[in-house]
């Protein structure tokens, strides 16, 4: 009897334990088939540079991301640390245009202004200019000459932007679902269609020729009659150009003279200047590349690129006591922004992809 009953036992506890098993792979099974918890959340919020800092030291901020040279300023106080410098999540990333209405027909004055704009660029990208640049740039800014020759390291000054990089801005606008219509809504057959429209490189490549061929040439000097309102923004210094250009007398060699035959506005962010584009209370700017497409299409305001003026040069730095330091660390904090669909927005909805992160606008 006692020879039945052991393997019976034997049986009935090896039914149990698989049994058991059983169980529990079909406990997992259900876990699995749940669905996924939604993204955790990092507020942002929208600000003006200067006032970033102020919100930094009073903890109103976890961070921000900006232009430069706001973001070294808050390093070099001591204040923050960078949590990541633009390259490191887009490499070579276009940033700053110049931006010119359809509504604006005088081409001379075009051409002469490109002129002294790309004049400008080549300025400030020969090494025998440095000192001279940091004066500039300190002067245009407002800051120190040390911290702006910080900053300007991080900056590249190009004087037309890349195709190829402008589609990506593209791509993460739509990705992003801040696009609310399509190249189609206005008028164009397809994205190609549509960048050959919004990348007008002829003023550019005449002006760039020339100065190959002989760089002594100016071009032929603007109407007294001539009136171009330029659009920038304030103390940023991707637009650094547009000050050496006058500085340098640029603008005056081909009659540009402001407050005659020229004039400056300055603007807290590219958001703004898309909209002084569609009051027509400006002809051309010093723009974000992000929020010219994204009005550009979504607003259908008609402007489009004529020359370059940066790449990179932006960051997010991070409070040195918030405890972050990775872009996991962002979940539940408040990141300041100059602008929705800014440039600075779309870096940091580029460096949270595919983190479970997800951007709540407060």
């Amino acid at each position: 009897m006692k020879k039945i009953i052991f393997p019976v036992l034997s049986i009935l506890v090896l039914a149990l334990f698989l049994g058991g098993c059983t169980v529990k792979s079909k406990q997992q099974t259900q876990e699995q088939s749940k669905p996924k918890t939604e993204a955790a959340v990092i507020n942002v919020v929208q600000t003006t540079p200067p006032n970033m800092l102020n919100q930094l030291k009073a903890k109103e901020i976890d961070g921000f991301i900006v232009w430069e040279p706001f973001d070294t300023v808050a390093v070099e106080s001591g204040v923050a640390k960078y949590l990541f410098k633009s390259p490191q999540v887009w490499e070579d990333h276009p940033c700053c245009v110049v931006a010119l209405s359809e509504n604006y027909n005088d081409n001379k004055t075009v051409e002469a202004f490109t002129w002294a704009h790309v004049k400008a660029i080549r300025f400030i990208n020969d090494p025998n200019n440095k000192e001279k640049v940091i004066k500039y740039a300190a002067e245009f800014s407002g800051k120190d000459t040390a911290t702006v020759s910080q900053a300007l390291q991080n900056i590249s000054y190009v004087e037309y932007p890349d195709k190829n990089q402008f589609e990506d801005f593209y791509n993460y606008l739509e990705q992003g679902k801040l696009l609310t219509k399509s190249v189609k809504d206005i008028g164009y057959s397809n994205t190609d269609q549509f960048f050959s429209g919004f990348l007008q490189n002829s003023v550019y490549k005449t002006v760039s020729d020339n100065l190959t061929q002989n760089p002594n040439w100016v071009p032929a000097s603007v109407s007294v009659n001539t009136k171009l309102r330029l659009g920038y923004i304030n103390n940023d210094l991707h637009q650094l150009a547009r000050y050496i250009a006058e500085k340098e007398g640029y603008l005056a060699a081909v009659g540009l003279i402001p407050g005659k035959t020229y004039e400056t506005v300055g603007y807290a962010n590219g958001v703004a200047i898309m909209q002084a584009f569609k009051s027509k209370d400006i002809d051309m700017a010093y723009v974000g590349g992000a929020p010219s497409i994204l009005k550009r299409i979504n607003d259908n305001i008609p402007v489009y690129a004529i020359a370059g003026a940066n790449d990179e040069g932006s960051a997010l730095v991070v409070r040195t006591d918030s405890g972050i330091n990775s872009i996991s660390d962002l979940q539940g904090k408040t990141i300041a922004i100059p602008g929705i669909g800014t440039v600075q927005y779309t870096l940091l909805e580029k460096a949270i992809k595919d983190k479970g992160l997800r951007l709540v606008i407060k």
